[in-house]
C-alpha cells in the first residue's frame, strides 16, 4: 500500500503531498522536501524527524487529526 506524507498535517502551510512505497522512503522524501522548500533541517532534531514519522500514513487513510486543516 502507498504512504504518504502531506505538510498541512504536521501545522505547516503548504500542499505538498509526498508519497513512496514505503515509510523510509517517504519519510526521506520528507525530510528532501523540508529542508529545500522550507529551510527545515529534520536530521538535526530528532523530535522533528519522529514527530515527520508519525505523520506517514496509508494512502487514503484519515489525517491524524480526523482531517482538520485550521492548525
Amino acid at each position: 500500500m502507498t504512504k504518504s506524507f502531506e505538510c498541512q498535517h504536521g501545522g505547516v502551510v503548504c500542499g505538498a503531498k509526498i508519497t513512496g512505497d514505503t515509510e523510509e522512503e517517504v519519510l526521506a522524501k520528507a525530510v528532501e522536501h523540508a529542508r529545500e522548500k522550507h529551510g527545515v533541517d529534520l536530521t538535526q532534531a530528532d523530535t522533528l524527524a519522529r514527530y515527520a514519522q508519525s505523520l506517514i500514513r496509508d494512502e487514503g487513510a484519515p489525517a491524524p487529526d480526523g482531517g482538520r486543516t485550521d492548525h
